[in-house]
């Protein structure tokens, strides 16, 4: 298959995008950076709310969201915490969709090219911990409440130590883990005095995100921080040891609205935590999707004003299509949802002339440009007839017409392809957008979202009938039936083996009251395996999976394709 240079036309990876033409959608980057500098003046901890979720509307789609959400993460790399949120499929688990995006970002580097930190470098949720309880010391020591002979020499070597320097220190591990109580107390004190107040106790939450940063860490206890991080149940015996207060262990059997609830007001804390380190950036892209139903469209509505009322320390990021966003979004939110897009709202402009050679000379950049296809679309006679109708042309148009243009004259014309040949076309297409998928490790972790649309979209063959569904409790919300069978879907990610024996034992009812009845879970190798060693329901599940209860774990290379 040749190779077009205009052929990748759809941003599908914010973080990695291509160097921006001069001038380009300049004015609402601008306005973005200088929100966002609301967030990160003053001392910590910070307390400061945006009046309103910053909104980007797009005339036409091919404008240029995602690139312009791009550009806003790399000026803001070290400087927010960047979450990008695809849309969530699931109004009842909405707050829980979103609150695990921002524990698996946490989970990575910086870098959007790195899956694995180096040696010695933090991972965000690392550098978070750190952040938060250096600042506590420092506000302690010059408040006086934590004693030091040399305060000034003291406060001098936190504002300079990084995480690994400090986790070396045997001397200052002892001393953190005797104290936790105390520092959690002054963290409590600094935050209140902010006029914030914790959902969860301070010192479940310090005591979580210090076992997960600097105490001695096995991989189990870590995963356990991580099942509290994301606002699911853990076990006693973790939780006791790790420190979170019994007042703050989620049951395991919480029905999935009261598993959302506490999901919400786990990234409330998160938000407010972030008042000692740096703010949050939440983008909600792609918000045509949310359009598909009512329900998910009131839903977000419902979000965005949770966000903005909420949660301080963060930025808020809709972008949305103009036509879509009018006709079947908004129409769905009440006047206070709407209210929270602050104005005025940014609007995105299209390429002009001399942008459009710009791009066309970066996307040629090491091309042979004496080729016919690079002749011809460096030729002012033919930018002059694509922009004779319009000053400003959208640039997924733009490229698209430059594909089109490089196909014409850059080969020769070929034959009409066969069906085979055709077919082998289209498997290379597909094959070359798994390859690039692979490359970008936060698309291959757990999602339920697009698992629940391959549940939903993907999977649905003819003769099988999808359905919304709600059991008991909530473990169970799609249904499959199947030539007079039923095949029930549920999603999740956590590791309680009294949750897990609960689901088990709810896919039990469903197999006797119809034996051809199945229950499937899907898992990706990120997450612990069903059943855990040791757990007593081990057995009981271990049956359950030979005959009704099918948990398929998913591989890198399943989830780059889904």
């Amino acid at each position: 298959m040749d190779i077009n240079p205009f052929e990748s036309v759809i941003v599908s990876e914010p973080r990695r995008i291509e160097k921006p033409v001069s001038g380009l959608n300049d004015s609402p980057l601008a306005s973005l950076l200088k929100q966002v500098e609301k967030l990160t003046g003053g001392e910590f901890p910070k307390a400061v709310k945006l009046s309103g979720a910053q909104f980007i509307q797009s005339p036409a789609p091919g404008y240029g969201k995602s690139h312009l959400i791009g550009r806003l993460f790399q000026q803001l790399r070290g400087r927010a915490t960047l979450i990008y949120l695809r849309p969530f499929t699931n109004p009842s688990s909405c707050w829980k969709s979103i609150l695990l995006k921002i524990v698996q970002e946490l989970e990575f580097p910086e870098s959007a090219e790195a899956e694995f930190c180096g040696v010695n470098e933090p991972n965000q949720l690392e550098a978070l911990v750190h952040g938060i309880l250096v600042n506590v010391v420092i506000n302690g020591l010059k408040s006086g409440s934590i004693k030091h002979k040399n305060r000034e020499g003291a406060v001098a070597f936190f504002q300079r130590a990084t995480l690994s320097q400090l986790r070396s220190l045997p001397e200052w591990v002892a001393w953190v883990s005797a104290r936790k109580p105390k520092l959690a107390e002054l963290m409590e004190r600094q935050l209140r005095q902010k006029g914030i107040f914790l959902s969860a106790s301070p010192l479940s939450w310090f005591s979580a995100l210090l076992q997960y940063a600097y105490f001695p860490r096995s991989y189990e206890m870590r995963q356990s921080c991580l099942d509290w991080l994301r606002g699911g149940s853990i076990d006693d015996e973790d939780a006791r040891k790790i420190g979170v207060l019994p007042g703050d262990r989620p049951f395991h059997d919480l029905a999935i609205d009261q598993v959302n609830e506490t999901s919400k007001h786990r990234i409330v804390d998160f938000c407010s935590l972030a008042g000692f380190y740096r703010p949050f950036l939440f983008c909600f892209d792609q918000t045509e999707n949310y359009g598909a139903e009512p329900g998910i469209a009131k839903c977000l509505g419902i979000v965005i004003q949770s966000l903005v009322d909420d949660c301080p320390n963060h930025m808020t990021v809709v972008t949305a299509n103009q036509h879509p966003w009018r006709q079947a979004v908004q129409p769905h939110w009440e006047h206070a949802h709407v209210d929270r897009l602050a104005r005025p709202m940014l609007e995105l402009k299209g390429l002009r002339k001399e942008q459009a050679r710009e791009l066309i000379e970066a996307r040629l950049h090491g091309w042979n440009l004496e080729t016919p296809g690079a002749k011809k679309l460096l030729e002012t006679e033919w930018l002059e007839a694509v922009f004779s109708q319009s000053k400003e042309i959208g640039i997924r148009q733009f490229l698209l017409e430059c594909s089109q243009q490089w196909l014409a004259t850059g080969s020769a014309p070929k034959p009409k392809p066969r069906p085979a040949k055709a077919e082998q076309e289209l498997e290379d297409t597909f094959q070359a957008y798994v390859n690039k998928i692979k490359t970008q490790p936060k698309r291959l972790v757990y999602d339920p979202d697009a698992l629940f649309w391959l549940v939903q979209e993907v999977a649905c063959q003819p003769g099988v009938a999808f359905k919304k569904f709600k059991s008991t409790k909530g473990y169970l919300s799609a249904r499959w039936d199947v030539d007079g069978r039923k095949v029930y879907f549920g999603f999740e990610a956590g590791h309680h083996f009294k949750r897990w024996h609960a689901i088990q034992q709810e896919a039990g009812r469903f197999h006797a009251a119809d034996s051809s009845s199945k229950v499937v879970f899907f898992r990706t190798p990120e997450l612990r395996f069903i059943p855990g060693p040791g757990w007593k329901s081990a057995p009981e599940i271990a049956a359950a999976k030979r005959f009704y209860l099918h948990i398929i774990v998913l591989g890198r290379d399943a989830m780059a394709e889904i």
